[in-house]
């Protein structure tokens, strides 16, 4: 049960800027934030998934979080059946909830789960850190996207420590661009006290083909960029492999508003017309898991891209799933990603 300092630090007025929310957010294990008025009373909710599509629609950064909250967030009273709860939660992928009491106040966050495991897994992770980093120019001509400074402090020390803190201990970078730098900075992890070690790219081989130059493991590893920011389960998806899935894809939700009216149209005739629609897909968030026998579907030295690698093993009729991420994900790749991390990230110290 979270302490009431826990819950008022999830807490915001509606009048409270959207910056405030994303910081929110980005600092608290439970990835929501509790929009209330000054009695306590849940007024609405706000999800990182909010704060994207608050981006797409060019609310700036100081417009009230009123403006992207969910009105009807879902919420859990006191004294429910615990067991229908939890099995709800599953079915919509929620691991919390708010709990209110009578009069709507917050009283507690509902968790799906027990607190994470974070016992030390034999499961190698591999991040790949091999990319030239061109949308990212002039930034990346001396240094490789993966060094690049989030809140002072490079970007895959950030992916690595995350997931350290779930309980991954062997790493193995996939390098080619100025890789040696990569190398020269995390040495063989033991200052983070991990192990590291190195895939080397002669050349370009795509974001699936340098597996093919991993020593078969004996349990499910994890593959993922090295520039993404963010707090998924991986656990979770480690689990799924265990349960038979021989691939398991992580997956974000992204949506896209069409700027103009869109017709509904038959035989020369328009049968509707729906202004502005928002469209919702799942898009692949850049972070894998895989069985061993995954391996056995690629060549060494030969190109090839992750979609690629999935369609294989879909059309080898193997168990391949997908997981929602509903946390913190933030790529990096673009000018603009990288400025919104670095402001909800800011520690105070340089990222030069």
């Amino acid at each position: 049960m979270p302490t009431r300092k826990v819950i008022e630090q999830l807490t915001l007025p509606p009048s409270a800027p959207i910056r405030d929310a994303a910081r929110v957010i980005q600092s608290q294990e439970i990835k929501f934030v509790l929009v209330c008025d000054p009695e306590g009373r849940l007024l609405g909710t706000v999800t990182d998934g909010d704060i994207r599509r608050s981006i797409l629609a060019d609310l700036g950064a100081d417009a009230p979080v009123e403006l992207i909250m969910n009105r009807n967030p879902r919420v859990t009273h006191q004294h429910e059946n615990r067991v229908e709860i939890r099995e709800q939660m599953r079915h919509a992928v929620i691991r919390h909830l708010p709990e209110v009491d009578s009069a709507g106040r917050v009283v507690d966050i509902f968790f799906l789960d027990e607190p994470d495991d974070v016992s030390p897994l034999p499961n190698s992770v591999v991040l790949m850190a091999g990319g030239r980093g061109e949308r990212l120019r002039p930034l990346t001509e001396n240094v490789p996207k993966p060094l690049i400074k989030i809140g002072g402090k490079p970007v895959l020390e950030r992916v690595i420590e995350g997931l350290i803190g779930q309980g991954f201990q062997r790493f193995h970078i996939s390098i080619n661009y100025l890789g040696h730098m990569i190398e020269e900075y995390f040495g063989d992890g033991s200052r983070l006290g991990i192990e590291i070690s190195y895939l080397r790219e002669d050349e370009p081989l795509g974001t699936a083909g340098a597996l093919a130059g991993f020593e078969r493991p004996e349990h499910p590893f994890v593959v993922m960029n090295a520039d993404l920011l963010t707090g998924t389960n991986v656990r979770a998806m480690v689990d799924l492999c265990k349960q038979g899935a021989k691939a398991v894809m992580g997956a974000r939700e992204y949506a896209y508003t069409v700027p103009y009216g869109c017709l509904t149209v038959n035989e020369g005739r328009i049968h509707s017309i729906e202004e502005k629609p928002t469209l919702y897909h799942f898009i692949s968030a850049g972070i894998y898991v895989f069985a061993p026998e995954a391996l056995d579907f690629l060549t060494p030295g030969k190109y090839l891209d992750m979609p690629d690698l999935f369609r294989k093993l879909i059309d080898s009729r193997l168990d391949v799933r997908y997981h929602h991420i509903t946390e913190e994900w933030i790529d990096i790749g673009s000018k603009e990603d990288l400025a919104w991390a670095r402001r909800i990230h800011a520690t105070g110290e340089s990222d030069d």
